[in-house]
């Protein structure tokens, strides 16, 4: 069923890219000599080596001569050429087959996207998108990962004991500082407002399937306010984010303060009003899930699997 989910949407990228808006902007681009960049931009960009910005300087140069083109054709244009290539490298991956499956809904939800979908260079979960295309950012749910590691100087930022602690599980559990999976949020899942427990354990199961097909990877490392323990203490509806990593062989400690503007302050009216009273400073939590803790705990999970029949999976799109 693999097989016919990835020429569907194989189909599906083809017919878009067939509509004359697409193949006016593919003939623009290519007078201008921009394709190769543009496709080298791709492979590389993130949210913080600049390439957003050299995207958007060749989009309007590209799209000068075109006031009525759709927004966000441009990108969608780039994208569905980059998945188009990507497909056949799909069904081989070192993944699970539900996490196959998710790579062909993303690359459907570019090809037919909902209404309201957003496509803007500028945006961070434009670049998601592209490290799907490219095949550096893997789908789970409602968490993404990519295969990263844990930075050295992260470990100067946990104060006191807690130190001492994270460099024995390093060293003695994690067993070393890379290769790790990372987990993201999804910028696209099922419901872009709330995120709940089951979904999450889901993804992490689907993450831990994987990493069976990937004996190098060491565990999995997360950071972010979501994680740490000071979130919780003033919105304790959040405190399940971390029960799985603790009930099951983890380790969270607090790593140094968090960027107000990380997003911990958005949509909480109580969190901000507690911010600016002073009695709430918002902290990044650090997150170390051991490869065996993570396999054993997914071992005795297995409700958490996918059993969807491909044909009637639902990708539940919503404005990015």
């Amino acid at each position: 069923m693999l097989t016919q989910l990835i020429e569907d949407t194989r189909r599906a990228l083809e017919a878009s890219l067939a509509a004359p808006p697409f193949v006016h902007l593919a003939s623009a681009l290519h007078r201008r000599h921009r394709d190769d960049a543009c496709e080298h931009i791709l492979a590389s960009i993130t949210t913080s080596n600049g390439l957003q910005s050299r995207l958007k300087a060749i989009e309007d140069e590209v799209c000068a001569d075109m006031p009525e083109r759709v927004p966000g054709s441009f990108e969608r244009l780039l994208l569905m050429r980059q998945q188009l290539k990507a497909l056949p490298q799909i069904a081989p991956l070192p993944v699970s087959e539900d996490v196959k499956r998710l790579f062909c809904e993303e690359f459907q939800y570019v090809a037919t996207p909902p209404r309201g979908a957003v496509f803007d260079a500028a945006r961070g979960s434009f670049v998601a998108l592209c490290e799907v295309a490219t095949l550096r950012r893997f789908p789970a749910g409602q968490l993404h990962w990519n295969l990263s590691g844990l930075p050295r100087s992260w470990l100067l930022k946990v104060r006191g004991r807690a130190r001492l602690t994270l460099l024995a599980w390093v060293a003695g559990r994690l067993r070393g500082f890379r290769p790790v999976f990372f987990p993201h949020l999804n910028a696209h899942r099922k419901s872009r407002w709330i995120l709940t427990e089951q979904e999450s354990n889901r993804s992490y199961y689907r993450m831990a399937q994987s990493m069976i097909h990937q004996p190098g990877v060491k565990g999995l490392v997360a950071s972010s306010w979501l994680h740490s323990p000071d979130t919780f203490a003033v919105s304790p509806h959040l405190a399940w984010m971390n029960r799985t990593f603790l009930e099951n062989g983890g380790l969270v400690v607090i790593m140094g303060a968090a960027d107000p503007d990380c997003g911990v302050l958005s949509r909480s009216p109580e969190r901000k009003k507690l911010y600016d009273e002073g009695t709430f400073k918002p902290t990044t939590g650090l997150v170390i899930w051991p490869r065996a803790a993570m396999l054993d705990w997914a071992a005795r999970h297995p409700e958490l699997a996918d059993r969807e029949v491909l044909a009637d999976a639902q990708y539940t799109r919503h404005a990015s």
